[in-house]
């Protein structure tokens, strides 16, 4: 059974109310001039900045900051202002998008044209650069401008590694859980990995199975962080508090169960209708919040990988 202590459970109160307002579709709606910005420290010179619609990172260097996702875009002047002013800088040099969604990218395009290094998958500038609609959610979204793009990508599979300013950085592609785009970005000296939306700290993911996303890539996406990690590593979700191993490993637990009954589910011909049926999420609901769209979005999400034809 899943052990999560009194936190997750206040706050998944919170977020069955406000959790759809911070997710990238309502997210792109909040509009603030000048959002309050609060900012929390992890380590010496890497601070954790909170209310520009998702967890963001800033790490100090020689150089300039380096930034982990950069806000809305109507709120990413604010936090690039308070990182900046926090660790004593004059620039960002460097933004990682952990993927494509507004709330990931939207400091790209202040920050691109100031020559900003912009970090991110392939899949994720892909996603930036092109003209598409997402079903679930009934949205079309434009091609963002040439400079909002990223300018240094990449494609493999294995752990990236670069050294800025004497500060080792660590990031890898995740099997495609929130997006096909997923990255963390992990910093080993101060031990705290920044996941992205893969995994929320509180409430049920969003699965963006339009855009590569889907369930099996939920619990491929812990391992994978689970395996590069140790005990004392904290992860830094884009919505939720800080997560320690042992609720990473409680996720993973979760999420496994989950996994197998939909598989059951699909492979006895049901859908999304009877996945809310068989109500594979019970004995977690208390704790999770109330699951029928993310069980719809999971089943669906298993289609193109498990069942093609469907």
């Amino acid at each position: 059974m899943m052990r999560i202590g009194r936190r997750r459970f206040v706050t998944t109160a919170l977020a069955s109310v406000v959790g759809s307002a911070l997710c990238g579709t309502a997210a792109a709606g909040l509009r603030s001039s000048k959002p309050a910005i609060e900012v929390t420290p992890l380590a010496d010179g890497l601070i954790l900045l909170t209310g520009a619609g998702t967890n963001a990172l800033a790490a100090r260097g020689p150089e300039g900051v380096v930034l982990v996702d950069g806000g809305l875009e109507a709120q990413s002047a604010a936090l690039v202002e308070r990182a900046l002013r926090e660790l004593s800088a004059r620039r960002v040099a460097m933004l990682f998008n952990t993927h494509w969604h507004p709330e990931s990218t939207g400091a790209n395009v202040r920050l691109g044209r100031r020559g900003t290094t912009i970090v991110a998958h392939e899949n994720t500038k892909l996603w930036l650069g092109n003209d598409f609609w997402v079903e679930w959610e009934d949205r079309h979204y434009r091609p963002r401008p040439a400079h909002a793009l990223p300018n240094d990508t990449f494609r493999v599979s294995d752990p990236l590694g670069m050294s800025f300013g004497g500060r080792q950085i660590v990031y890898q592609h995740l099997p495609r859980a929130h997006t096909d785009g997923d990255i963390y970005v992990f910093f080993p000296d101060a031990n705290v990995m920044a996941i992205g939306d893969a995994i929320y700290g509180v409430g049920w993911p969003d699965i963006d199975w339009w855009t590569g996303g889907w369930l099996g890539g939920i619990v491929g996406g812990l391992d994978m962080i689970l395996t590069v990690s140790n005990d004392d590593t904290r992860f830094v979700p884009a919505r939720g508090p800080v997560l320690t191993r042992a609720e990473m490993l409680d996720q993973f637990e979760m999420y496994n169960v989950i996994w197998e009954r939909m598989q059951r589910i699909l492979y006895a011909g049901g859908g999304p209708k009877e996945a809310l049926e068989a109500e594979p999420t019970k004995e977690f609901n208390d704790i999770m919040g109330p699951p029928e769209a993310f069980i719809i979005r999971a089943m669906e999400s298993m289609w193109p990988y498990l069942s093609p034809d469907a």
